[in-house]
């Protein structure tokens, strides 16, 4: 029996990037998993290229989902969630990388990307999250979807920026309307 479960486990191609095809929509769900090596509208970058594109003044967000106090806890203990360590510079917009947001949230974003940018549609984005996670290719597809011409995808995350030598700091997320 278990040389047939290994068997069979030698035998199911396991997926990588080049096989994840690009959804038509959104990913709702299971956020952590294989990513397309691809997002239409967009150029995938690496910590190098993110570096450099930050250097001529990208502005680039981390989307990954801020950790919330767990209801269970009493509310006379302490709680200190572990810091996010991000790339210096991004910003931590927690929430805008899920399949659906709220119109709130939607108001929220587009709102943060006209008052970051400017209301340059041509100004650099840089969206990340961790290796591995759809939040950030939501995220950046949501901004192409709203005009935006310069977008860059970094889907190696804070993990690849470290892994390529350069330094991370710890972020705090800016509070989003959770509705």
């Amino acid at each position: 029996m278990r040389k047939a479960l290994f068997a069979l486990l030698l035998a199911v191609p396991f997926l990588t990037a080049a096989s994840v095809p690009e959804p038509d929509g959104f990913r709702m769900d299971n956020y952590n998993a294989p990513v397309p090596a691809t997002l239409t509208g967009a150029q995938v970058v690496g910590a190098k290229e993110l570096s450099a594109a930050m250097a001529k003044g990208a502005i680039v967000i981390d989307v990954v989902a801020a950790q919330h106090r767990p209801p269970s806890l009493p509310a006379d203990r302490p709680w200190m969630p572990p810091p996010r360590m991000d790339v210096p510079g991004s910003l931590w917009w927690p929430e805008v990388g899920r399949g659906a947001i709220s119109p709130a949230l939607d108001a929220w974003f587009q709102a943060r990307l006209k008052a970051v940018t400017g209301g340059d549609m041509n100004k650099t984005l840089a969206f990340y999250c961790k290796a591995d996670c759809w939040m950030s290719w939501n995220a950046a597809k949501r901004a192409i979807g709203y005009g935006y011409k310069q977008v860059l995808w970094f889907p190696g995350g804070a993990e690849a920026w470290a892994a390529a030598g350069f330094a991370l700091h710890a972020a705090t997320p800016e509070s989003v309307p959770m509705d």
